[in-house]
């Protein structure tokens, strides 16, 4: 039996490089991120300071990326190695014809994805693990995601982690090929005298379908009715909707052998169209193959729904930011400071004109009822009358006109998620650490581009330590407001131009996030292309005996890889809807949501490179026909 596999692994590099290449990848990307979670936690941070604060979010953007890493080898290495082993059936009726139990033919499968997948994570763990984590490092450091202070683990650590990793990824290769271990010891002798290529079985197991069902009652089902039917603030539901894109993507991917035949049909039926002769055979390949056809679906329904699901929630979050600042700015101008500097609490009065300072100060709010204890949230502190003058927060209930000392303003999110109604008195504790009961006077739905929470100008001065203001806001005609060094004044129309909607490092997390996996997906997909090309040698070598040109064989080839990618970006598409129509609706943003368009298009275009290259070069469409048939043999 072992001298099976090496055979194997000498026989047709191929077919095990690309599962071995899909485990090296995984090995070296979660053993970085396991470095950067374990070093985060090795120095000791203050409570409550801003170092402990960034470790946090730090620990929580790679357990995502952790999570993503290992959902997409389960998803892909379970396809490509499901490919591999149909491609050794004839060897394993052979092994059953010879006597061979299917218990010990079972066994043997996985044993050797176990030894591929641990060999495999061994030395992809040992080239790329500790590079990559101090070049995460170093960029996390750089965008202030990553405590300067909190190195990468010492040596002895490292080695034990990528150990870890190691045997996890072995489990991960063998749990991914179970449904490929049952199919191999179902084989019988009498396999040997069917065509291997026209006899390829579905995908569809047992233990895929009961697993894509419980994941679509247990974790899609019970966010859908949060978002839709459970009277949450709208804010709570448009957070809940990427987590469900992040549920509903290998939701999709392990029901693809049951979702990718009804899709076959509209694309066959658009080849079919764009070219007549040519497209009907490219649709019954993708017909007569729809195990093959899924394989290739899967990586690209991964990194294109990754791509739009988190990009657009970021896309659509700025789109309504910048609606949200658009409709609310009433001021002609805006004063800010330069880096370093600071605008006075009190500024001079203008000649024509008004200056309102907008104070920045801090307020800590109750447990809200949908969980959490106690939290921090950024205020401003002004008095009504001023503010109405320059801004328009969307009053849904009170008056902000009447807020006044021992009065506060708050969001529509902080007063949903508390079930604060106006006229209530709330006991708050501001930022020099003192308490207050003051009573709300307004809530107003623009929350999302201005703070959550406005007190009066006389309270904040009072409990604020070194008061300043976050920003001035100017009426009255230009040339009469204040030019001094150190800040910055700009006009309506050009602080609405150039004021950034999201934070930079809000986007450089989805964005790290987003190259991680998607880079991974398509390196999947261009392997899983070139695995599923060896066993249609024969089709190839026929159809060019039937009388098909080199350049005509050459399309249908790209048909065909057109046609499974089309697949998995529909696919893609729907769990994107899913995600970001809820999302844009509960921010207000319209039915359309917004969309990161460079970071999408080239995603879409990695994912057609990634699919027609491979399949183009292991295909050789444009070989003789004495080449092909020699192939064949």
């Amino acid at each position: 039996m072992r001298r099976l596999f090496v055979s194997e692994v000498r026989t047709y590099p191929g077919r095990v490089a690309a599962t071995a290449l899909a485990c090296a990848a995984t090995a070296a990307g979660v053993g970085a991120c396991l470095l950067l979670f374990i070093g985060v936690g090795l120095p000791d941070y203050a409570e409550n300071s801003v170092a402990a604060r960034t470790a946090q979010d730090t620990r929580n953007l790679l357990s995502l990326l952790l999570s993503m890493l290992l959902m997409c080898a389960v998803v892909v290495i379970g396809s490509t190695v499901s490919l591999w082993t149909r491609q050794r059936l004839d060897q394993f009726a052979v092994l059953r014809a010879l006597g061979v139990t299917a218990g010990r033919l079972r066994g043997m499968v996985a044993l050797d994805v176990a030894a591929l997948a641990v060999v495999s994570a061994a030395l992809g763990a040992a080239a790329g693990m500790v590079p990559l984590a101090h070049a995460g490092r170093a960029l996390l450091v750089r965008r202030q995601l990553f405590p300067a202070a909190a190195p990468l683990p010492s040596l002895g650590t490292s080695c034990w982690a990528a150990a870890a990793v190691c045997v996890g990824l072995g489990a991960v290769g063998v749990l991914a090929a179970t449904a490929s271990v049952l199919a191999a010891g179902r084989v019988s002798p009498g396999a040997l005298l069917k065509d291997g290529e026209l006899t390829m079985e579905s995908s569809r197991g047992r233990a895929r379908l009961v697993t894509g069902a419980i994941m679509a009652v247990a974790l899609c089902g019970p966010l859908v009715c949060v978002m839709a039917f459970m009277e949450l603030p709208a804010t709570v539901r448009a957070a809940v909707a990427p987590g469900l894109a992040l549920v509903v993507l290998p939701t999709l991917a392990a029901l693809a052998p049951w979702l990718v035949p009804p899709l076959v049909g509209p694309v066959c039926l658009v080849l079919r169209l764009v070219d007549r002769r040519l497209g009907r055979i490219a649709a019954a390949g993708l017909r007569a193959t729809p195990a093959r056809t899924t394989a290739m679906a899967v990586p690209v329904l991964l990194a294109v729904g990754i791509t739009v699901s988190l990009l657009g929630a970021g896309a659509t979050v700025g789109r309504a930011v910048e609606r949200q600042n658009e409709k609310g700015l009433r001021a002609d101008g805006v004063l800010t400071a330069e880096p370093g500097s600071r605008l006075p609490a009190t500024p001079r009065p203008i000649p024509g004109g008004t200056a309102t300072p907008l104070l920045a100060t801090e307020v800590t709010t109750p447990p809200a009822i949908y969980g959490g204890g106690p939290a921090t949230t950024d205020a401003w502190g002004v008095d009504g009358p001023a503010l109405v003058r320059v801004l328009d927060l969307g009053v849904r209930e009170g008056r902000l006109s009447a807020l006044r000392d021992g009065t506060f303003a708050a969001g529509a999110m902080q007063a949903d998620s508390h079930r604060w109604r106006v006229g209530q008195r709330v006991r708050l504790t501001l930022a020099d650490g003192s308490h207050r009961s003051l009573t709300l006077v307004a809530v107003y739905q623009r929350d999302l581009a201005f703070p959550q929470l406005v007190i009066p100008r006389s309270t904040a001065l009072r409990h604020t330590p070194a008061p300043y203001a976050d920003r001035i806001l100017l009426t009255g005609p230009p040339r009469s407001w204040p030019r001094e060094p150190g800040r910055q004044i700009a006009s309506r129309a050009a602080y609405l131009a150039d004021s950034a909607p999201r934070d930079p490092a809000d986007d450089l997390a989805a964005r790290l996030i987003v190259a991680v996996v998607a880079g991974y997906a398509l390196l999947s997909a261009a392997n899983t292309c070139s695995l599923a090309q060896r066993d249609r040698r024969s089709r190839r070598a026929h159809l060019r005996a039937l009388g098909l040109g080199r350049f005509q064989l050459l399309r249908c080839v790209l048909y065909e890889a057109v046609g499974a990618t089309a697949i998995g970006v529909a696919l893609a598409a729907a769990s994107a809807v899913v995600c970001l129509i809820p999302l844009s609706l509960a921010l207000g943003a319209g039915p359309i949501p917004g969309l990161d368009m460079p970071w999408t298009l080239g995603v879409l275009a990695g994912a057609a490179l990634a699919v027609a290259v491979p399949t183009t070069m292991t295909a050789r469409p444009l070989s003789g026909i004495h080449t092909q048939f020699a192939r064949c043999r």
